[in-house]
């Protein structure tokens, strides 16, 4: 009669034990999805947070560009057709983009508001005035010429109001560190009530 080896049958038992045992499986399956898991979730994060600055920035074109194109008419000496905005006033339109990007920061928000003086010829439109907020805020020169969608120029406007917004915004930084990412909108309009739009910068 033969006897098995105790340390043999032991080694075999355990063995197959560990092999065939179930025990742990959930531990191993979550070590190997929690990383791609969490990488998802924060690029998740990061783009829902830029798709949301994106649209304030966008709507804060918009609307301070709507704000100053409904300018009042009030006779202007100088321009046939043409009205007068006093600079305080264009500068609080300027400043009501901040009231948008509420609650972000808004220290690095550049607004910048012109008028275009258009030539139909070529679809370009020439800056004829131009104002920021806040103050020191870069200026588009006078005179630069800028290119015109042909959809614009078509409307036979001889003036065109013309807004930028430039805002710089820190993405979370969940998993790793991202860079910061500056955004650029603007919209362009036709005056509302009178052909142009002169700024009075004494009142």
């Amino acid at each position: 009669m033969r006897f098995a080896n105790p340390r043999q049958t032991l080694w075999a038992r355990l063995s197959n034990g560990f092999l065939t045992s179930e025990h742990g499986t959930a531990g191993v399956e979550l070590a190997l999805i929690l990383p791609p898991a969490l990488i998802m979730l924060a690029l998740a994060a990061m783009a829902g947070e830029g798709f949301e600055i994106q649209r304030k920035a966008l709507l804060a074109a918009r609307t301070v560009t709507d704000l100053v194109s409904q300018a009042p008419y009030v006779p202007d000496a100088n321009l046939s057709g043409g009205t007068v905005l006093n600079y305080s006033d264009l500068y609080t339109d300027m400043g009501l983009s901040t009231e948008i990007m509420w609650p972000d920061s808004t220290s690095s928000l550049q607004v910048v508001v012109s008028e275009l003086s258009v030539n139909a010829a070529n679809n370009t439109g020439t800056v004829v005035w131009s104002y920021s907020y806040p103050t020191g805020t870069p200026t588009l020169p006078l005179n630069m010429v800028i290119s015109l969608s042909p959809s614009l120029v078509s409307a036979g406007a001889a003036y065109l109001i013309y807004g930028q917004v430039q805002y710089t915004f820190q993405p979370l930084n969940i998993y790793q560190s991202v860079g910061a990412i500056t955004l650029n909108e603007a919209d362009t309009l036709v005056p509302r009530n009178a052909a142009s739009i002169e700024i009075n910068p004494n009142q």
